[in-house]
């Protein structure tokens, strides 16, 4: 019996897994132009980091599992939690701010459809220490130039958990997670008929929520003053402590920890101001509510077209994790990109570049794998192992889509000329092995 790849996973073949290293390169080498320095880390780590990030209730949807000391260890379901968890045990003395980028795989347990698999590639970046404005503007514009690198446009919503904690801390606990469920789900009639229900339309988040651009930011000026709150405001820059809203029904292990957030207007208008220096296209959007319970600033998410209901690509924001994790209390700015949604809508502009095989005949082996060995500092070159005649390679050759075929016997070594044939035009040459070097390398490069 055939066995079947496991539920949730795929299987990439050369061509795809050509395409996606393409694009991996390109992401990184706008990362790297930036700043950004890769790291990497374990697969699996100890169950309680994302528990502790995520409560107990994401136990329903990571893979988990004891190893033969009994020890609980878990397969990573994201990546940041793995790289804060380095930051603190490796990094936390380190001169600031760190700008760190990764590319992994990242597992779930839930069902499988299109665009979600058990089995997924995620890319990001942490700029880990900074001011506020200015890092989450530059990392907004990083995750933009990202993305552009292969191809692919976004839709980039801007929103400011700053506001939406201070409206939410005016509400009774029992209703937040209800009405946090609504504005993710876009849920607007539900989100109205709700408020009416307890009574706090007057706080204006269902006004806030349904606007967006210049006129959602009028608008959350206006609430500012409203609420009578001392936070900052573009004309008028104070700040206030907000606390954290402890979101009934979800569970978290940040419980009975303060999130460092504060209600400043200012800071958001400054990271807009920003992004419109850096050439950002961009909608605010206060319906970006995206991790409540750990992101405490600015967050963001990213659309493209042409992925039907799934068309996030991206998510990201300002959130504090290291004091969860045993370090001192340090506001970082991050993005993870949805790699695997991103390849199917990538435009890779180099092709693969097609191999050029050396075709021989039995009498030359040895001759003919030390000029294999040359010529591939400068092309790829593939060498038969079937023992197949002159013929049979050259078929071969043409078969796999390769322009040109070198052809040695024993008479090119004697004569000192060897056979380089265009197999697309059908033409050959005689020339030495020097020769056919440089005409290769003019050919590749």
């Amino acid at each position: 019996m055939t066995i079947q790849r496991p539920r949730g996973t795929r299987d990439f073949l050369p061509e795809e897994t050509w395409k996606r290293g393409r694009a991996k390169l390109a992401m990184q080498d706008v990362l790297e132009r930036w700043g950004y320095q890769e790291v990497a880390t374990p697969t699996f780590e100890h169950l309680e980091l994302f528990t502790r990030k995520s409560g107990a209730s994401v136990m329903e949807e990571i893979y988990s599992f004891k190893d033969k000391g009994g020890r609980d260890l878990a397969l990573r379901p994201e990546l940041t939690a793995p790289v804060m968890r380095m930051y603190v045990s490796e990094l936390q003395n380190s001169p600031k701010p760190q700008r760190l980028c990764y590319y992994g795989n990242c597992f779930r347990y839930e069902r499988p459809q299109k665009g979600r698999f058990r089995e997924f590639w995620q890319l990001g970046a942490e700029l880990i220490g900074g001011a506020r404005p200015d890092s989450e503007a530059e990392v907004i514009a990083l995750a933009e130039r990202t993305i552009q690198s292969v191809g692919v446009g976004g839709d980039i919503h801007v929103g400011y958990l700053g506001l939406i904690r201070s409206i939410l801390d005016r509400i009774e606990a029992e209703h937040r997670s209800a009405i946090m469920r609504m504005i993710d789900k876009k849920e607007h009639s539900a989100l109205k008929e709700f408020l009416d229900i307890i009574g706090q339309e007057h706080l204006g988040l269902l006004e806030l929520t349904d606007l967006k651009g210049k006129a959602a930011l009028d608008k959350a000026a206006q609430i500012v003053s409203d609420l009578g709150s001392s936070a900052s405001s573009p004309s008028a820059p104070m700040q206030s402590k907000i606390p954290e809203p402890s979101l009934a029904g979800r569970s978290s292990a940040r419980e009975g920890r303060k999130v460092s957030s504060e209600l400043n207007l200012e800071e958001f208008c400054q990271t807009v101001e920003l992004l419109d220096a850096y050439g950002v296209k961009y909608t605010v959007d206060f319906e970006i509510v995206r991790g409540l319970e750990y992101y405490s600033g600015t967050v963001f998410e990213i659309y493209a077209e042409g992925l039907g209901a799934q068309r996030q690509i991206c998510g990201g924001g300002t959130y504090e994790l290291a004091s969860l994790f045993g370090g001192k209390e340090t506001s970082s700015t991050g993005f993870g990109l949805g790699f695997d949604r991103i390849m199917e809508i990538v435009q890779i502009e180099k092709t693969r570049r097609s191999p050029v095989y050396l075709v021989y005949t039995p009498d030359v082996k040895v001759e003919a794998a030390r000029i294999a060995i040359k010529l591939r500092e400068i092309v790829p070159i593939v060498l038969d192992v079937m023992g197949r005649g002159i013929g049979a390679q050259l078929k071969a050759a043409a078969s796999a889509g390769a322009k040109f075929a070198v052809i040695v016997g024993r008479s090119e070594l004697d004569s000192k000329k060897i056979t380089l044939r265009d197999l697309s035009a059908g033409e050959q040459e005689s020339l030495a092995l020097e020769e056919i070097e440089m005409r290769l390398k003019a050919e590749f490069t």
